[in-house]
């Protein structure tokens, strides 16, 4: 096939799992002995699981040479021996590898109490297909079995490569973030900033401007950031507890600037006060989240701010089903860390779709490093 790939070094590093069923398959056999027993059971938590996994590794990193074909990938658990396997990959198109494995693989896993293990009943023919996308850094591995597809694991890698054509300044970690006061302080997730580099950035005023981290929370989810510079506007607290069935709108950056660089917005309702897992700090709706949302704004009609969006389930597992972090978290979060914030007045007249627009536009901001 032909590519505009050049003979070069690609890396992926740092890789850290995103998703993994083995670890949802344990859960769930897990929780089923737990019920045979009257226990009571506990829901999956992915971002708990996929933290104790990631935990379990140094390193995980990954070298492809184009010139040979040859993958070669290095990992190193906790406490073990480096380890270092090399595969030839195949070149679907300019930023997608693969490398497909066929081999037999145990079926019908069963607990095995005494040992701790999983024993297995049979084996079957397992058809193993490996995806590699390289400029997003991401890793799938889709486990086939006859007609059954299933996705093994995926996994989020910094990665030095972008697509032929595309400037550096393409090759970044992006979300959205929003002013809270005058003095140049923004919120955004955590998760946003958490690989920069160098300095986050924001885009104000069409220019570029470098932001200072202040304080962040990767349990909650948030960071603070401070620029140099004093925004025309920025957005208050809702003085009032958000409510099931209340209309929401979300402001952000969907996609970076690869979709457009104009502000976006998506409505709906507040669906449930709680997050996933029961999450008292998170409050859910089905107004749309993307990737590229994350730290932005979830305002009422009025432009108060209720909360942060953060994320959403896959669209594959679910849909309308996104979640943002109660405004009452984060200014708890703000007091601890002694900053200023404002709240809203309670308004008895609307609003108005321009003001909002002209609020929005004004407070939210584009938030990326390279």
């Amino acid at each position: 096939m032909h590519t505009n790939l050049q003979a070069e070094i690609i890396k992926f590093s740092s890789c850290k799992f995103t998703k993994d069923s083995l670890s949802k398959t344990i859960h769930d056999v897990l929780n089923d002995q737990k019920k045979e027993k009257g226990e009571k059971t506990t829901p999956y938590n992915i971002k708990k699981a996929m933290a104790e996994k990631n935990a379990k590794y140094e390193f995980i990193d990954r070298t492809f040479d184009t010139e040979s074909g040859i993958m070669v990938k290095t990992q190193k658990k906790i406490e073990k021996e480096k380890e270092e396997v090399q595969s030839n990959f195949e070149i679907r198109d300019d930023n997608t590898f693969i490398i497909v494995d066929i081999r037999e693989v145990g079926a019908d896993p069963v607990y095995n109490s005494e040992t701790k293990k999983f024993d297995f009943k049979s084996t079957r023919v397992q058809y193993n297909v490996y995806f590699y996308y390289l400029s997003e850094g991401i890793v799938e591995k889709y486990n086939y079995g006859g007609r059954h597809k299933e996705l093994n694991y995926q996994q989020k890698c910094k990665t030095n490569y972008s697509l032929p054509g595309s400037s550096d300044s393409e090759n970044i970690a992006s979300g959205s973030g929003f002013f809270i006061n005058r003095n140049g302080y923004f919120v955004t997730n955590n998760h946003v900033i958490s690989e920069c580099r160098s300095k986050s950035k924001i885009t104000f005023n069409k220019k570029e401007v470098e932001a200072d981290l202040i304080a962040s929370d990767a349990t909650l989810d948030i960071a603070l950031l401070k620029a140099d510079i004093r925004p025309k506007n920025f957005l208050k607290f809702s003085n009032d507890r958000p409510e099931k069935l209340q209309k929401v709108i979300v402001a952000g950056y969907p996609f970076g600037k690869g979709l457009s660089d104009d502000l976006k917005f998506t409505q709906g309702i507040i669906s449930s006060l709680k997050g996933y897992a029961d999450n008292s700090n998170e409050l859910q709706i089905d107004a749309a989240i993307n990737p590229g949302n994350s730290g932005g704004p979830i305002v009422n009609e009025d432009g108060d701010l209720l909360a942060v969006a953060v994320s959403g389930l896959s669209k594959d597992i679910a849909e309308g089903i996104n979640f943002g972090i109660k405004g009452s978290s984060v200014m708890n979060f703000l007091d601890v860390n002694s900053i200023n914030y404002t709240y809203s007045k309670t308004s008895t007249f609307s609003f108005g779709k321009k003001k909002l627009n002209k609020l929005l536009e004004e407070s939210t901001v584009y938030t990326y490093c390279n």
